[in-house]
């Protein structure tokens, strides 16, 4: 990505993406041309995303900072399929259903500094994170624990309900692979990371009020 032009922010931003993603663009075997314009695509929706939700956020248009994020989303969508083909971009869906779980556990390294996580344990507590989403039924809407400003206090408040059962298991199955030390670090970061989520919603309902009604 060193060829795209970018501020300290979208640099940044770019960094943390090409994290995220290689693992998936490694495993679909891409050019580097085909590699650079996904990772364009994927950073242009993230920021003008962002751009856009602070705009309309500034001017309290709630229902049209959803409708312009989700055209952006589709927008993204048609030119990654048009980039990857039919079942290259399958794959891009299927992993992108945990990229929620690759950002937290980047978020997250930080905490692990004095007991540093393997590449193996990573990998364990990536695939421990996905068995816990799948095994925990959403009932708030929506395919994951993801959380939105258009959410109803109910949503959060199942979506919160859901994410602390998918932490315990998490944690019950991260016994078998972490260290004692490693393991109070993860209770502590999830707690932390939840603790995070209840926060961002009281500071929505605030800005917005409850949208139970």
């Amino acid at each position: 990505m060193s060829k795209i032009s970018a501020t300290t922010e979208e640099q940044r931003a770019a960094a943390i993406l090409e994290r995220l993603y290689a693992p998936l663009v490694k495993k679909l075997n891409l050019t580097p041309e085909q590699s650079e314009k996904f990772y364009q695509v994927i950073l242009e929706n993230k920021m003008k995303g962002q751009a856009q939700m602070a705009e309309l956020l500034r001017h309290g248009d709630l229902s049209r900072m959803v409708k312009t994020v989700a055209d952006f989303r589709k927008e993204a969508d048609a030119s990654l399929l048009a980039l990857l083909g039919t079942s290259d971009f399958a794959q891009y869906q299927e992993y992108q259903a945990g990229i929620g779980d690759r950002g937290m556990l980047e978020q997250t390294q930080k905490d692990f500094a004095e007991h540093p996580l393997t590449e193996e344990q990573q990998q364990h507590l990536l695939a421990a994170m996905e068995a816990g989403r799948k095994a925990v039924p959403s009932n708030a809407g929506g395919s994951d624990a993801g959380f939105s400003v258009a959410d109803t206090s109910d949503a959060i408040n199942k979506k919160l309900s859901r994410q602390e059962s998918i932490d315990k298991l998490v944690l019950e199955e991260a016994a078998s692979f972490l260290s004692p030390a490693q393991l109070m670090i993860l209770g502590s970061t999830q707690a932390k990371m939840l603790a995070m989520r209840k926060t961002g919603h009281a500071k929505a309902q605030a800005m917005f009020g409850d949208k139970t009604a």
